[in-house]
């Protein structure tokens, strides 16, 4: 079950007070998709991963954060116009800011996990700018697996999904045909997306497809 609840938050950045909904509980039953989406009820959960100072326009996980670069960049064009990407959907804008900061401030890892919430929001919402969006996470993500984390295999498997998605057949391939993964199950999604990038396949799909084989 989901449980949100209304909770009073003040902004680190302006000092404003605001009821902001906040996620207390939930639980997810099913296949993720290939890129680590969550099933239900988990992923129609995304509108309290983060918030938003009805003020200041300061967006975080919790309002409460610290904002880690100088706050003149709330106002600025780049920020406000969301360096003129026009999204179909508010919840994708906040996203996208948050990526935007973490950008700014230097953290890529926080800043690939805002994109990529912004590309589930787009895909929710039908917009073409998941596509695009998808591109830029693969540079970011690219960063992340040659510092080699402990979540390299993760950031693999999402590069190599939105590599697919956005079209990018011959580039999947060619990076990812020769790498055996450690975890097999891991190992597994990769082959299956190597599969469909062949067939030059960019469609969503489950790991059920997979692992009900």
């Amino acid at each position: 079950m989901t449980m949100i609840k209304d909770i009073e938050r003040e902004c680190s950045v302006c000092g404003e007070k605001s009821m902001q909904p906040t996620l207390m509980s939930t639980n997810s039953w099913g296949y993720p998709d290939l890129d680590l989406r969550p099933p239900e009820m988990q992923r129609s959960t995304m509108h309290v991963w983060i918030q938003e100072c009805p003020n200041c326009g300061y967006v975080a996980g919790r309002l409460t954060d610290e904002l880690e670069i100088p706050k003149d960049f709330l106002k600025s064009d780049e920020y406000l116009n969301c360096k003129g990407n026009d999204f179909k959907s508010d919840l994708s804008k906040r996203f996208y800011k948050l990526h935007m900061i973490a950008r700014e401030s230097g953290n890529v890892e926080k800043a690939f996990y805002g994109l990529r919430n912004c590309i589930w929001e787009c895909d929710d919402v039908q917009d073409e700018l998941a596509i695009e969006m998808r591109k830029r996470a693969v540079e970011l993500a690219s960063e992340l697996i040659e510092r080699n984390t402990e979540d390299k295999e993760i950031f693999i498997l999402m590069k190599a999904d939105f590599l697919r998605r956005s079209g990018q057949f011959d580039r999947l391939v060619e990076e990812y045909e020769n790498i055996t993964l450690d975890d097999e199950n891991s190992d597994r999604v990769l082959r299956y997306q190597i599969e469909k990038a062949k067939e030059q396949d960019d469609e969503c799909y489950t790991t059920e497809e997979i692992f009900s084989r």
